[in-house]
């Protein structure tokens, strides 16, 4: 019943391997994985390059590991052939039948499952393939419970989630040819790696627009991307009736990241109610759209009560469904910022000193905080800069800790004051680490 569908959706079988484009960074922690027998889940908005990372890694299971290519299943439970039987989970179970008698695997199955969430009881089908043990399940998916405790609880504990992001700098680079882990390249080809760099903080990471050249066709489909994840996957999951506020509460975010918000202003600036506006940003977060980060504090209570920052999973579409670019450009660097250390897996936080001046991101591993960066467009006008240097010495005087650092579009300097230091970085030397 569904073997033409399988034989399509499968033409490594033919030895072949897939065209891999810009290696992935999140790839070596899959590849370690892979030898482990728990299920390992790839979560992250849509477009953001999740299959092509499950075919890197059958390109890896081919060429380096040596796995028999029919021993590699690769399904897009999405696609029309499968979608229409995704209220019926028994149709996993046939489907995979199906397959057995097409490729008769001898030894272990790698079983990668794309967009796994559109069936909904996926997860029956893959704990009882998974406890009858020969089957290495990778699924992907676009919802955030697939990175919850509820669903790796649910699979007993056997699943590894790993959070796929649109390229890094590093990645943008290598798409353009650049390697920012040489330090010497980027020093002595300064001028392109600004260039580039300026690129990517205007149209973002979502790996298709980087190989777009028309600025206009970026856009139109960023803005496309956004409205698909919207209107057909946020709305019909949770039933939003009223999409258009769906809409209007995004785009109003997006033309505000980095800033202060709380439910309350939230619901007065864009006339909904408080209830309405955490619903919608709940919905947000598990497309994986926006982030929101809390104000450090030791007490929990006052963490939580405190007002969020708002960041976008991506600067390209946060710039394509906003009002204007030139105004956010210092939030979009900051924003940018944001998304380096979520891919690194830091725990982030913005600060307030006890006199109210604001460190944008503070790193705390192991209980203790351990690094503050602030960012900003500039440290030219006196203002600004006495501003920002400010909040993050005082930052350090109140933490006990001896440096910190100030990211900037073009800027470069080194600031002591009081035994603490203070380096002024510019954009593009920060994200090539």
């Amino acid at each position: 019943m569904f073997e033409q569908a399988i034989v399509d959706q499968n033409p490594h079988w033919g030895g072949q391997p897939y065209n891999e484009g810009v290696r992935r960074d999140v790839l070596g922690k899959i590849l370690e994985f892979l030898d482990l027998p728990h299920i390992i889940s790839l979560v992250g908005v849509r477009r953001a390059g999740k299959s092509t990372i499950a075919r890197q890694a059958i390109n890896y299971l081919m060429g380096e590991k040596g796995i028999n290519p029919k021993n590699i299943l690769f399904l897009n439970l999405e696609t029309p052939q499968f979608s229409r039987f995704r209220n019926d989970v028994a149709s996993l179970e046939r489907i995979y039948d199906d397959y057995l008698k097409l490729a008769a695997p001898e030894g272990t199955v790698y079983c990668f499952l794309d967009e796994v969430h559109f069936f909904p009881e996926w997860q029956v089908f893959v704990k009882d393939r998974f406890e009858r043990k020969g089957i290495k399940f990778i699924v992907t998916g676009s919802n955030s419970r697939l990175l919850s405790s509820e669903f790796i609880t649910l699979l007993s504990g056997r699943a590894l989630p790993v959070e796929v992001f649109p390229f890094s700098f590093a990645e943008f680079a290598r798409a353009r040819g650049l390697d920012v882990g040489d330090r010497l390249e980027a020093l002595r080809d300064r001028h392109r790696f600004r260039g580039v760099f300026d690129e990517y903080l205007r149209f973002g990471g979502f790996p298709e627009i980087a190989f777009i050249e028309d600025s206009a066709l970026r856009k139109e489909v960023l803005v496309m991307y956004a409205r698909n994840i919207l209107y057909q996957d946020i709305a019909p999951r949770f039933g939003v009736k009223k999409a258009q506020e769906l809409e209007n509460l995004f785009f109003y975010l997006t033309s505000n990241v980095a800033s202060l918000y709380s439910f309350n202003r939230l619901a007065a600036l864009v006339g909904l109610t408080d209830k309405t506006v955490k619903e919608y940003l709940s919905f947000f977060a598990d497309a994986h759209l926006l982030f929101t980060l809390d104000s450090f504090d030791f007490s929990v209570k006052e963490q939580i009560r405190s007002p969020k920052k708002i960041y976008a999973i991506d600067t390209g579409m946060a710039a394509a469904t906003a009002f204007s670019f030139s105004e956010n450009f210092g939030h979009y660097l900051e924003n940018l910022v944001f998304l380096a250390l979520r891919q690194q897996g830091r725990e982030i936080y913005y600060y307030k000193t006890a006199t109210g001046l604001e460190v944008d991101f503070v790193c705390r591993e192991k209980g203790a905080l351990t690094e503050f960066i602030q960012v900003a467009r500039d440290l030219q006008g006196e203002k600004t800069r006495t501003r920002e240097l400010k909040a993050l010495f005082r930052a350090l005087e109140e933490t006990g800790l001896q440096s910190g650092t100030i990211v900037t579009y073009e800027d470069e300097d080194e600031i002591s004051e009081g035994g603490r230091t203070i380096r002024v970085v510019p954009a593009y030397r920060y994200f090539c680490g």
